[in-house]
């Protein structure tokens, strides 16, 4: 963990913090500098659109690519995928009308078995999964239905209308039909696809809509999808490392794509994929999703079809500390001047820095003779080979103490350094005889980590300021664990979804339903509700 701390708060680290009593907290918590702080912090954790739901008893596996669907008020579940575990099989249910939330296992002697990035809905009292990733680089285009009274599954036989083994598409329903876009073909043909595919449950039969010529959507995969009136949409997607934040619309009646120009280009959404569209009385909503490389989002727009225009209804916040940063400014001032380089005692010197008591023997190879022609060559050659010998064993000596010498004080530096770091280790836990006292307990736990206890293990600020020392990583955690307003009894208003890809939605009334997804590597297992009305 980091640290901003600034030279003058580090010298007031030492404040003491005397016990005062609850009814005394509330008039002392503007004395204090992080108090501000965690009311900013926990204000922008509320949004009154946002509740999480509470999970009573044992929750669900974190996953993303998951897909979920919605009948007779309960919420079904099938499948994922988490990176330590790999595709799951596993099917669940939820009653959205019960006082309480609970996952509970449905059991059958036969599952369409491992599959994530795969469709999933509810079609009169039958549940339908369609395609998905089975396996490593392994695709099906299989259909599956669960008879929901029976709590069986059933294989629906795969004719030559179906498509080529499918994953990654986005799907809708659209009154009596199953509309799939997108995807990547696995197989033979290995490829993205923006193929537009019907299927009708009463015929077991596919049906290819986009066999005209003209303009159409690239080919991609991750897109979201959603019908409105007499049309379906969709939005973003990706093609290999390029995404898209365009918006299609196909009418069903005209059999036609038609792109969807924009009047005002300033909210239009970043490019995305991975996130979430439904469409609510007259708007499109877009959720999330993953612009870049560990870049997920946890913005929300709309889209209202009338006006042809994008609002924004809560930015980009998952990388606000970067945008916050200052870019940097030009001055007037001069660049610092540079700093001599200090000049180290002969002892500490490289021994090529120290001055040697006879002249260098290189140097009396290179003088010329025009310079020195007073001497003859021989005397000359003679006069050098015996004092260059004198010198060299002067020196040999002299070299022997110097690098003993320099070995033993750069030993006593280093022990002197170290000293001087314990030293400064063990004034930070000092402490005066007559504030013992104060901070003194029956109990034989470390004050240190008693401190730490009450600060991250109690949300009530008055507590926190019973005892112990203030420091930075403190304010950190209470900003970090304090919850918003408890609402109802399952649920917790305020709270919403940090950023994220991979999360599945769907429509229950006036709220969105949203489930899991990953961030990076890590998945999610919590549940959340979108109020609709609230925008």
């Amino acid at each position: 963990m980091f640290s901003n701390r600034s030279h003058t708060y580090r010298k007031n680290d030492s404040l003491k913090l005397q016990p005062v009593s609850p009814s005394e907290s509330h008039p002392l918590e503007s004395e204090y500098k992080y108090l501000p702080l965690i009311t900013r912090v926990s204000q922008e954790q509320l949004d009154p659109k946002w509740q999480e739901c509470k999970i009573d008893g044992k929750n669900l596996l974190p996953r993303s690519s998951s897909a979920i669907t919605i009948l007779n008020n309960h919420l079904y579940l099938y499948g994922g995928y988490q990176y330590a575990i790999g595709i799951m099989k596993d099917f669940y249910k939820l009653n959205l009308s019960a006082p309480t939330y609970s996952w509970q296992k449905i059991k059958c002697e036969y599952e369409p078995g491992p599959r994530c990035r795969h469709s999933i809905c509810s079609y009169q009292e039958d549940i339908y999964i369609f395609g998905g990733q089975i396996a490593d680089s392994i695709s099906t285009n299989e259909i599956f239905i669960h008879d929901v009274k029976q709590q069986q599954w059933k294989k629906l036989k795969v004719n030559k209308t179906y498509p080529q083994p499918l994953d990654n598409h986005c799907a809708t329903l659209y009154e009596d039909q199953w509309i799939i876009f997108g995807g990547f073909y696995n197989g033979d043909q290995c490829k993205h696809s923006n193929d537009l595919f019907s299927y009708k449950f009463r015929e077991n039969k596919w049906l290819k809509l986009n066999k005209q010529k003209g303009m159409e959507p690239a080919p991609r995969d991750g897109s979201s999808m959603t019908s409105h009136n007499k049309s379906v949409y969709i939005f973003g997607g990706k093609n290999g490392d390029l995404r898209y934040n365009d918006l299609w619309q196909f009418n069903m009646l005209s059999q036609e794509w038609i792109f969807i120009a924009i009047n005002k280009l300033k909210n239009i959404p970043m490019s995305r994929s991975g996130h979430s569209l439904i469409s609510y009385q007259n708007n499109l909503i877009v959720f999330g999703g993953i612009h870049d490389v560990t870049w997920e989002l946890d913005d929300l727009h709309c889209f209202n079809l009338d006006l042809k225009e994008w609002r924004t209804i809560n930015s980009d916040s998952s990388r606000r500390q970067e945008q916050e940063l200052l870019s940097p400014t030009k001055t007037n001032r001069n660049p610092p001047k540079k700093r001599k380089p200090k000049r180290l005692p002969i002892l500490l010197r490289p021994l090529s820095l120290r001055k040697s008591p006879c002249p260098s023997p290189k140097k009396l190879h290179s003088f010329s003779q025009s310079q020195h022609s007073s001497y003859s060559t021989n005397n000359q050659n003679n006069y050098a080979s015996s004092d260059l010998s004198q010198c060299q064993s002067n020196l040999n000596n002299q070299n022997n103490v110097t690098v003993q010498t320099s070995l033993n004080n750069v030993q006593e530096r280093k022990r002197w350094e170290e000293f001087k770091k314990k030293t400064a280790m063990l004034k930070l836990f000092e402490v005066e005889n007559r504030e013992i006292m104060n901070f003194q307990d029956d109990c034989n736990v470390a004050e240190k980590l008693k401190t730490s206890i009450i600060l991250i293990g109690n949300p009530k600020q008055d507590l926190k300021l019973k005892k112990g020392i203030l420091t930075e990583f403190g304010q950190q955690i209470i900003s970090k664990f304090l919850q918003p307003l408890t609402g109802g009894q399952n649920t917790i208003n305020g709270k919403k979804p940090c950023a994220r890809d991979g999360h599945a939605v769907a429509v229950f009334n006036d709220f969105m339903i949203l489930f899991g997804g990953d961030r990076h590597t890590m998945s999610f297992n919590d549940l959340y509700l979108l109020n609709l009305n609230q925008f």
